[in-house]
């Protein structure tokens, strides 16, 4: 038998049919991630990744020799040769059938076709098959690794094919009722997946329940229409037109055979592709591209990088009459595989049903379907891409490609389009097409903005010295609000070639990965290759200041050169649409610079050190007026000052606390939570003996977290904890806000006379001395609090428009939005002393304070409140909008909430009753019990649009 491998579920190796202890959970990662590359070679510093995370320790790939041995020894004499040293990385050399995997897609594939061919009781057996072997997620060891995301989602999909084809078979053996049975559990799962609605329906019919039948398929058609708003697909709509005409065939065998791939429910509308910017100065090459459209049938954009390319293709795409077919479009930057390129385009031109060969099923859904394929990025994919087209356009004959690449496909019958890049001047010596982008971006940012004459030479020189291409002129213009034309040209100036533009590509004829990109960077010039070395520690990206932060000392050419030198020769990318432009290096490139750098512990100490500076500058912002431009500008950052905060808890933990300390509310608003605290925790233990101050930052910190999370007797733990402290605190602002933090737990734990103690304190403490504008509301809040625990709800109702009033004249949106939910709490619990009213007292009042304090936090990109904004939105619509509403709501803000790892309940203390007590009161209606699970599969966007939507009739009400 040999070695077999399992990895649906917890990792299991059997090695002559009996299994074996690979060890602990770094040994089977190891060995999961060899796995997943299903029989490729998996470089050194990719295991080292797989193994120990962005934290290697030091010798890692002396370490990883070790874990290699040692996987040898355990698999033995008949499995040790399986496990190669190839190249610079290792291998598993394990035949697909030796694997679960494999053989569950093979006996899922073998099930689909004996179905079709009328062989249901074997086909019933190969699906029963398959699903013994599913034991859980796929290779759950690897975590989210974006390696084994595409295997593992066509797995998951495979097992959902499975369980609905089985019970088809059954159906066609006469087991109706165990098909009956499994079906009606299985919509209740996956109720969006309508080949179970369509046999449910005919199971029933079979068994004499043609009503009940039919009324699943109404039951059905509402489902999708009010939670998706789209009607059902062609084989629910005739499966129910054949039972309304007692359509006698549905009683025979085989009525509805298993599908090879069901195509998108809809046409997909050419204007869905188009990018929201204008296209300039592209309408000839846009004629040209349209006319060979309508004679050939491959077309390959070719040109340089940050030429526009893609931007053509999109813009032809989505001005294609409607006549002419539908449009696809796969992108394909992020597909590193080979084998994954038809992974990729399959969903896109809707194979659902992912069993079997994926280019056949891509071919069976495309064969009598007019359109447009877009392929974009195809230049790292080229044989396997063209290997594609071939076969799509040999056996689909009325459809159309249209790549974008480097190089063509070299494809018989393929028409390049050579894309150059934008004249700065026209025939007549004029602005040409490449200075009318920069001044239509720049008006981008500007609304109503003219050039100046000067400011017209300066867009000439910049465009000139960037030759024309969009993409770097993009980001130029993405520069003007932070310096101005004439000072980029400036900048510019001692660089004229630096993106000059790039040879045209070719097939890559080096013979692995390493050395191509090994290659590239040799070719560099010596300034951009020390700059690019020092750029690996950036994860998520960088901006163009971050780069020029870490660069090394004595660096001759400017870092705005430099950048625009490595996009040009593809070493880097930029992503021109965020804000300010970001640019972003390919891991496979980050690991081969990590390696080259002559000085590594240089490079993360210049890193993290970038990290600090960036925190210190802009936490001061968070409570000011430029809070939402800093709070987008950190969560944008995160992976970076992530990477940061790890260097220094090992090299300066003081540093590493004072970092995380000051990203307090950074940690709740954006939903890291449970990431912030994990930091805090480890910054606090890695620094015991950090002065006074930082300690209690980071008490403090932990404290409001812990607060936020719902753990009430933490925070006030570590608020005393801090205060301990306070003899060494000179600080005003952390002073105060270690008496503030006292209240909140105390009055989430009922506790009236310490809240009441530790608000008096407060306000005692404040009106001592100055401190920073936001302590103004926040004493307001507290002044509002104590009222409202005096029984004196007017004054209580008066010190929340004040402390909203002050919040909004100093910037602090948090401030601002408080005062709101914490005032709509109020309302909604009416007057009474502690319980709740059987209706709440004013919700139409709540629901305005509700709809205020969301802009608040959504410019300060608050996930965090924004969930309990909702969540009080969800029990003032309860009696406005009904049960359903308020259902649905609640449950997609509790889903959320768990996710993030916040306690939207929070702020329920301040109406006198307990979270539960919130929870138990809201009305259960009928229509509200099918309310919940569509709540729970809300995305966010929807969630918010649902409570806005929702308010929105009331608000106008109040108006009028």
């Amino acid at each position: 038998m040999g070695l077999f491998c399992r990895v649906l579920g917890p990792l299991e190796i059997e090695i002559e049919g009996a299994p074996v202890d690979l060890g602990g959970p770094t040994p089977r990662r190891l060995a999961a991630a060899m796995l997943s590359a299903e029989g490729a070679a998996v470089s050194d510093t990719a295991l080292a990744e797989f193994a120990w995370g962005t934290s290697p320790p030091d010798g890692a790939f002396n370490s990883l020799r070790v874990l290699v041995s040692r996987l040898r020894s355990v698999f033995g004499p008949a499995g040790r040769e399986l496990l190669q040293r190839v190249d610079s990385g290792y291998r598993l050399a394990v035949a697909v059938e030796s694997t679960d995997h494999g053989r569950f897609a093979r006996l899922v594939a073998d099930g689909v076709r004996l179905l079709g061919d009328g062989m249901a009781a074997e086909a019933a057996r190969a699906f029963e098959a398959a699903l013994l072997l599913w034991r859980g997620q796929p290779w759950v060891e690897l975590g989210d690794a974006l390696v084994a995301e595409g295997s593992r989602f066509r797995l998951m999909e495979l097992r959902e094919v499975a369980v609905e084809e089985l019970q088809a078979a059954r159906l066609e053996l006469g087991e109706t009722s165990a098909a009956v049975a499994a079906l009606s559990e299985a919509v209740i799962e996956r109720p969006y997946r309508e080949r179970r609605w369509e046999l449910l329906a005919l199971g029933l019919y079979r068994a004499g329940r043609q009503g009940h039948a039919l009324a699943e398929l109404r039951r059905v058609r509402q489902l999708l229409a009010e939670e998706l708003g789209i009607e059902p697909g062609p084989a629910l709509r005739e499966i129910e037109r054949r039972m309304l005409a007692h359509d006698p065939t549905l009683l025979a065998a085989d009525p509805v055979a298993a599908p090879l791939a069901e195509p998108a429910p809809a046409p997909r509308r050419p204007a869905e592709v188009r990018p929201w910017s204008s296209l300039v100065g592209r309408a000839a090459q846009l004629r040209r591209l349209d006319e060979l459209m309508g004679t050939r049938r491959l077309v390959t954009v070719v040109g340089p990088a940050g030429v526009g390319k893609t931007r053509l293709s999109l813009e032809h795409a989505a001005t294609r009459e409607a006549a002419e077919g539908e449009v696809w479009v796969a992108r394909l930057a992020e597909v590193h595989a080979a084998r994954d390129v038809a992974a990729a385009v399959a969903p896109e031109v809707g194979v659902v049903h992912m069993a079997g060969d994926l280019v056949t099923l891509i071919r069976h859904a495309l064969v009598d379907r007019p359109g447009l394929l877009v392929l974009d990025n195809c230049e790292h994919l080229l044989e396997p891409v063209a290997t594609l087209a071939r076969r799509l356009l040999a056996d689909c004959p009325d459809l159309r490609i249209l790549a974008t690449s480097r190089a063509p496909l070299d494809v018989a019958g393929e028409h390049t389009l050579a894309l150059e890049p934008l004249p700065v001047l026209d025939a007549h010596g004029g602005d040409g097409a490449a200075v009318e982008l920069l001044f239509d971006r720049v008006r981008t940012n500007r609304a109503g903005w003219r050039p100046s004459e000067e400011e017209r030479r300066a867009g000439r020189q910049i465009c000139a010295m960037l030759d024309g291409l969009p993409l770097a002129i993009e980001l130029a213009a993405a520069r003007e609000r932070a310096f101005g034309l004439a000072s980029i040209a400036t900048h510019l100036a001692g660089r004229v070639d630096v993106l000059a533009a790039t040879p045209r590509g070719s097939v890559n004829p080096h013979a692995s990965l390493d050395a191509a990109i090994s290659w590239s960077v040799e070719q560099l010039r010596a300034g951009d290759r020390a700059i690019l070395l020092r750029l690996w520690p950036f994860e998520g990206g960088f901006s163009w200041p971050a780069a020029e932060a870490v660069q090394p000392p004595g660096a001759g050419d400017t870092v705005l050169a430099v950048l625009g030198s490595l996009v040009d020769r593809s070493v880097i990318s930029i992503d021109t649409m965020a804000q300010p432009a970001r640019y972003r290096m390919l891991e496979t490139i980050r690991r081969y610079c990590r390696d080259a750098d002559p000085e590594p512990a240089v490079t993360e100490r210049a890193h993290a050190s970038w990290v600090r500076g960036l925190v210190a500058d802009q936490v001061p912002e968070l409570t000011g007026p430029r809070a939402g431009q800093a709070y987008l500008l950190l969560a944008g950052e995160l992976a970076n000052i992530r990477a940061g905060i790890n260097h220094d808890l090992d090299h300066d933990p003081v540093g590493a606390l004072h970092t995380c300390a000051a990203l307090e509310w950074v940690w709740v608003s954006l939903g890291v939570l449970p990431e912030g605290m994990r930091l805090l925790r480890a910054a606090l233990d890695a620094s015991p003996d950090a002065p006074a101050e930082d300690r209690a930052r980071g008490l403090l910190a932990l404290s409001i977290g812990s607060f936020h999370a719902g753990d009430a007797v933490t925070t006030l733990r570590l608020a005393d904890e801090a205060l301990r402290l306070r003899d060494r605190i000179t600080d005003r602002d952390l002073l105060l806000n270690a008496l503030s933090r006292r209240a909140l737990p105390a009055i989430e734990l009922d506790d009236p006379e310490l809240a009441r103690a530790a608000l008096t304190q407060f306000l005692r403490e404040a009106e001592r001395g100055p401190a920073s504008a936001w302590q103004l509301p926040i004493a307001d809040l507290a002044s509002a609090v104590l009222h409202l625990m005096d029984g004196a709800p007017e004054q209580g109702e008066a010190a929340f428009g004040s402390a909203r009033r002050h919040s909004r004249e100093c910037g602090f949106l948090w401030g601002e939005g408080t005062a709101d939910l914490m005032l709509a709490w109020h309302l909604l619990a009416g007057t009474g002393a502690g319980e709740r009213p059987a209706r709440p007292a004013r919700p139409e009042e709540a629901l305005r304070c509700l709809n205020r304090a969301l802009r608040a936090f959504q410019e300060q990109t608050n996930k965090s409140d924004v969930l309990g904004v909702l969540y009080a939105g969800a029990h003032a619509l309860d009696p406005l909008a009904g049960s359903a509403t308020a259902a649905r709501l609640r449950s997609a803000v509790l889903e959320h909430s768990a996710r993030i790892g916040v306690n939207p309940r929070r702020y329920t203390q301040f109406t006198g009753a307990d979270a539960g007590r919130w929870d138990s009161d809201l009305s259960i209606g009928p229509r509200s019990l099918g309310a919940e699970p569509v709540g729970r599969a809300m995305t966010w966007a929807a969630m918010v649009e649902l409570f806005v939507d929702a308010s929105a009739p009331y608000l106008d009400e109040l108006a009028n």
